[in-house]
């Protein structure tokens, strides 16, 4: 049965920033990320030379912290490590790892950590193995095949104080862009991670029938969180406005309510596409056509 893939991007883009920094040691220093501080507990993590335009999040408290995706894999990597010597460099307490969710593009390193928590998702738990092990589909990946499989050491509460030393995050299930999808919300600093549920670009949903779920969790974080909460995505830019949310959410209502324009005779990933977009051509959705 074919299926389809519908994209919604805004044209409000911003250039990913650079470590351009020069090596000050004979030892190689690799440039791949550039590492931001957004307080002294929280950290970008933004691949500005991958084409994916990755960024994930460093998030810790006194006693633990929790990567936030692992990055694409693309690059060289330094001391055995493509992402690990980076956290290292950061912080030096224990880390968890936790997928935005299960594409090719944000779990590449995921072998590298000793912890792989999921949230705790009655579909997941019902798909590992007798060792707790998850094996990953070729629809979970989108792309490629690997990685084959994770050890899962830890299943995360939902919308439950999770204590990371003097910290309290959440995480919420928001489906939409995969079944999965998992963000991170930091009540007290008023911070929400949104993984590729909501970033600087492209929003991916692989199925029409998606697109009412996908309206569903946005109206459903717009109950969690308003415009005092500073947003982070997991691609390009990593502040996202709450501005966006509304628009996205506007444009997905447009799409269900049939008052989109559309042109087609473009594609995506060599896949023929229609594009829709928003009256005002702000925002627009491409519904790429698949096997």
């Amino acid at each position: 049965m074919s299926r389809s893939i519908l994209i919604i991007a805004t044209l409000l883009f911003a250039a990913c920033s650079k470590d351009s920094e020069s090596p000050k040691i004979t030892k190689f220093t690799e440039s791949w990320y550039n590492v931001e501080e957004i307080n002294s507990q929280t950290w970008i993590m933004q691949e500005g030379r991958s084409p994916q335009g990755n960024v994930s999040y460093l998030v810790s408290g006194s006693e633990r912290a929790i990567m936030f995706d692992a990055g694409t894999g693309e690059n060289f990597g330094q001391d055995g490590s493509r992402i690990l010597y980076k956290i290292k460099e950061t912080t030096d307490l224990p880390v968890t790892l936790l997928l935005s969710h299960f594409h090719f593009d944000h779990n590449q390193n995921i072998a590298e950590f000793e912890n792989v928590a999921f949230p705790d998702l009655d579909f997941l738990r019902q798909s590992v193995d007798e060792s707790n092990v998850y094996h990953f589909s070729k629809e979970d990946l989108f792309v490629g095949t690997s990685p084959a499989s994770v050890q899962v050491g830890e299943w995360l509460p939902l919308e439950t104080d999770i204590d990371l030393g003097d910290r309290l995050i959440q995480l919420v299930n928001l489906p939409g862009h995969t079944d999965e999808s998992v963000i991170i919300i930091d009540h007290e600093n008023k911070l929400a991670f949104l993984g590729d549920f909501l970033y600087s670009g492209e929003i991916y949903v692989f199925d029409p029938q998606n697109l009412q779920v996908y309206a569903n969790s946005m109206e459903k974080l717009m109950t969690l969180i308003n415009n005092e909460y500073v947003l982070y995505g997991a691609h390009g830019a990593p502040q996202v406005s709450y501005q966006h949310l509304l628009n996205s959410l506007s444009l997905l209502n447009c799409i269900l309510n049939s008052d989109c324009f559309t042109e087609s005779g473009t594609s995506v990933f060599g896949k023929s596409a229609t594009r829709y977009h928003s009256k005002d051509g702000a925002t627009t959705v491409l519904l790429v056509h698949t096997d």
